[in-house]
């Protein structure tokens, strides 16, 4: 019932669906919370059951992909909470359509949100888990972190008439495995889970 006590998790897309899910898994674990939906009330709904259920969570609401969020969203963690243990970059959609059809707006878009926010997120996180891993080291306490980026069977296999979301997805893995060996040395495991039908 506490194995996330005074851990701190983010993460985005959680107003619904499977990040919803992961949110109010790890607020059962003892877990603080960032939760984050495109659309305030999911977000805030969320928010208020974890605390309803004696968690502590935040909402920090809006698109992953607009400029300033991934600090806004790291912002949060550090100043509510006072730490990083968890990211779950997790928010995306899809916006289909064969490649003779697909717009560049659309191909961005995909690129925006599922490899461009958690390229933005990560980086924004960097530093503090740097301090953090660097004075945790320093008091001979080892602390373990954890990354999980969510794919897709899409990035794995390809997709018809999902160019750009495949595309994406593809690349959220390589992030991932540059990740895994940047990020090793301060103790924060790194993981892509690629769910589908």
């Amino acid at each position: 019932m506490s194995k996330l006590k005074g851990k701190v998790a983010l993460v985005t897309g959680s107003g619904r669906g499977i990040g919803r899910a992961i949110a109010l898994k790890l607020a059962s674990e003892g877990a603080k919370l960032v939760v984050n939906d495109l659309d305030a009330a999911p977000g805030e709904a969320v928010a208020a059951e974890i605390k309803a259920a004696g968690g502590a969570a935040v909402a920090v609401n809006g698109s992953v992909s607009e400029a300033g969020f991934a600090d806004r969203f790291v912002g949060a963690a550090l100043s509510n909470f006072e730490g990083i243990d968890i990211i779950v970059n997790n928010a995306g959609y899809t916006w289909d359509a064969t490649i003779q059809k697909m717009t560049d707006e659309q191909f961005q878009a995909m690129l925006d949100v599922h490899l461009v926010a958690p390229f933005r997120i990560l980086r924004a996180a960097a530093e503090p888990i740097r301090v953090m891993a660097k004075k945790e080291a320093e008091a001979g306490r080892e602390v373990f972190r954890k990354v999980v980026n969510i794919s897709s069977i899409a990035g794995l296999y390809g997709n018809a008439g999902q160019a750009s979301y495949s595309s994406a997805k593809a690349s959220l893995v390589g992030l991932t495995r540059t990740m895994c060996k940047e990020w090793g040395r301060y103790k924060v495991n790194v993981n892509c889970v690629a769910f589908g039908l």
